[in-house]
């Protein structure tokens, strides 16, 4: 078994190709081969941790140009949850995690971390109802906000409201992620689908991903 960090390729697909397809410059894209992705090419098996790194960084810079390092991480986070959601596997991934609801699905988050990289060991602590505790062994970015906002999105997608999710003890590897959310009882979900039905004549379409 190799001892180097590795990055699937499943991971590259769902950030680079699904979520950020149509916001790559050719500048981008320019940055991007030269960091080790070539996008018109059929990707790798794998990419090493320090090349997701670098492609991470380059998007950061190009896609997210002025905004803070934190916020832009945050965002991709997001992104990349929502093109992971979009794969044949995370399509199957989010049925589950839809049915199980935000709590049970978090605390089976180590399964979605080992199909996207080799080196990430996950702990899940249940610290109540709407809350819980991920600790990751290497968070695979320069920021932890990049996985705070994969978890984020991740937890709104299974049916959590008014997400929070905090990083703690970043230590350029390994972090430490709170997360409360709030829970919509279907009785509150149907009331307020049938007053915006009610009043606009229709049921709202839903919306599309970010």
């Amino acid at each position: 078994m190799t001892s180097e960090k590795l990055v699937y390729a499943e991971t590259i697909e769902a950030l680079f190709v699904r979520a950020l397809e149509n916001r790559l410059t050719p500048a981008c894209l320019m940055r991007l081969r030269e960091a080790g992705l070539d996008l018109e090419q059929k990707l790798s098996p794998t990419y090493t941790l320090e090349q997701w790194k670098q492609f991470l960084r380059v998007a950061a810079d190009h896609v997210y140009a002025g905004m803070p390092a934190e916020a832009a991480y945050y965002s991709l986070g997001e992104r990349f949850m929502e093109g992971y959601f979009s794969t044949l596997f995370g399509r199957a991934l989010l049925g589950m995690a839809r049915l199980l609801g935000p709590r049970r699905a978090l605390t089976q988050a180590r399964f979605a971390f080992r199909t996207s990289a080799n080196c990430s060991e996950v702990r899940v602590v249940e610290r109540g109802p709407t809350e819980v505790e991920v600790w990751l062994t290497d968070i695979g970015a320069d920021q932890p906000t990049f996985v705070a906002g994969a978890l984020s999105r991740a937890t709104e997608l299974a049916g959590g409201q008014r997400v929070v999710v905090i990083p703690e003890g970043f230590d350029g590897q390994s972090a430490t992620y709170h997360i409360r959310w709030s829970e919509q009882t279907d009785a509150v979900a149907d009331a307020g689908l049938t007053a915006r039905t009610t009043a606009g004549g229709q049921a709202p379409a839903p919306r599309p991903p970010a």
